[in-house]
């Protein structure tokens, strides 16, 4: 394995515990609330949303960051 494929595994799996932990002190604190869920999916440069209406300028917020990263780094690499 190369060092980008090993820092990406890295990333990866950093993430998924962050998100496990999130969750379990998220759950701890009880209470009742509504929960709210979106994404986007970026299929090379285009972004498709999904989720909570409420949500969509903040994930078209980050579509938009990740799509200029996305051709920032084409150009380089």
């Amino acid at each position: 394995m190369n060092w980008i494929m090993i820092i990406g595994l890295i990333l990866l799996l950093a993430s998924i515990l962050i998100i496990m932990l999130a969750v379990r002190l998220l759950g701890s604190l009880g209470g009742e609330g509504k929960a709210r869920f979106g994404g986007v999916v970026l299929l090379g440069p285009v972004p498709i949303f999904f989720g909570d209406r409420s949500l969509f300028s903040v994930l078209l917020i980050v579509a938009a960051i990740f799509v200029i990263a996305f051709i920032i780094f084409s150009l380089i690499w």
